[in-house]
């Protein structure tokens, strides 16, 4: 081999071993090779927070998105939750039977449960005053029903109270509380606020809902997977309610298992019907009927979801009632507020 054949051998080789580094070390992307987005990874939601009641039927008020306080335990915030997970599915035998209509009652539940087990009830006010404003009271009849539950459920371990900041659900912590035999602090705590499950601040879903069939039938029909009968909403809901699956995933983990620790053994969070309407049809997989829209039922007074965690962390939810049913129909309190009264005059 002559000096010039030997020179061109030297250069193709390293051209060759320059190529192949290049094609090791990925220099070249193959678009049609990269993987596939898992179900999970398509599945994140964005972390919203609570909105409180709204003043249509059945519905609190409040202008801005974004709970504020973080007492209790961490506060939803930024980080995105992987929808899926396992919480709504079959609950844990427990030693009490719900009835007709698949409510457990709120103190069968308590005795039901094993105490090496951790238990976070959910619930709706007890009945209030007519009007929906933050200083709404309970009625007479609220607050014997809430001291009653208080009575029924019984024991004399410390439980922990939270609510919004509105008088009928502090005021609903506090009897079932006074019920037991206790004196508690009811802390505030904006993350429970009626509107978790709301994209937009609910003065803007009233105005989307207020004269097109309300809150209630527009609600159900939305989170049950209902046709929304009216055109205008059904094409703009999508907008304003999250899919109920993915951000109740969220709201188990992110407001009521990361804070578990910080809470008592027993925990009452009270807050507000559109939250709790959308929860317990979630936490039972859309198979409990609080469908408005078809059969007139909507969440009840001290109705919701019991959250229990047994000794090895399995997660189980109950729909639960603290009344003597888990729905209420289209009526509202007789009661009135003193503003109103005062009007009235």
């Amino acid at each position: 081999m002559n000096k010039t054949s030997i020179v061109k051998l030297i250069q193709s080789l390293a051209v060759a071993s320059v190529f192949a580094f290049f094609v090791g070390c990925g220099g070249e992307s193959n678009p049609s090779s990269a993987p596939e987005p898992t179900s999970s990874s398509a599945n994140l939601v964005p972390t919203s927070s609570a909105i409180q009641e709204n003043p249509v039927v059945g519905v609190s008020s409040s202008s801005a998105v974004g709970g504020e306080s973080n007492v209790g335990g961490d506060q939803p915030g930024d980080t995105p939750v992987v929808s899926g997970a396992p919480y709504n599915g079959t609950p844990a035998p427990i030693a009490t039977t719900p009835d007709a209509d698949g409510f457990y009652y709120i103190a069968d539940v308590y005795k039901a449960v094993p105490t090496t087990s951790k238990i976070a009830f959910v619930i709706r006010h007890s009945e209030r005053q007519s009007c929906e404003s933050q200083e709404s009271k309970l009625t007479a009849d609220g607050i014997a029903h809430a001291k009653t539950l208080g009575a029924d459920i019984g024991g004399d371990e410390p439980f922990y109270y939270t609510s919004t900041d509105f008088i009928r659900t502090r005021e609903t912590a506090s009897n079932i509380a006074a019920g037991r035999g206790e004196t508690a602090e009811v802390v505030t705590w904006d993350a429970i606020n009626g509107g978790y499950f709301l994209k937009v601040p609910s003065s803007e879903f009233d105005e989307l809902v207020g004269k097109r069939g309300g809150s209630w039938k527009n609600m159900s029909q939305f989170i049950y997977g209902a046709t929304v009968t009216n055109n205008y909403v059904a094409q703009r809901i999508a907008d304003y309610v999250y899919d109920i699956m993915p951000r109740g995933d969220q709201f188990i983990k992110e407001v009521v298992l990361d804070n578990m620790d910080n809470w008592m053994r027993v925990s009452f969070l009270v807050t507000h019907d559109i939250l709790i309407e959308p929860l317990t049809v979630y936490a039972t997989n859309r198979t409990i009927d609080l469908k408005f829209y078809e059969s007139q039922r909507w969440s009840n007074y001290m109705s919701g979801v019991a959250v229990v965690v047994d000794a090895a962390g399995a997660v189980s939810l109950y729909p639960v009632r603290g009344y003597e049913v888990g729905w209420i129909g289209a009526t509202k309190s007789t009661s009135t507020c003193p503003e109103d009264e005062a009007v009235a005059q």
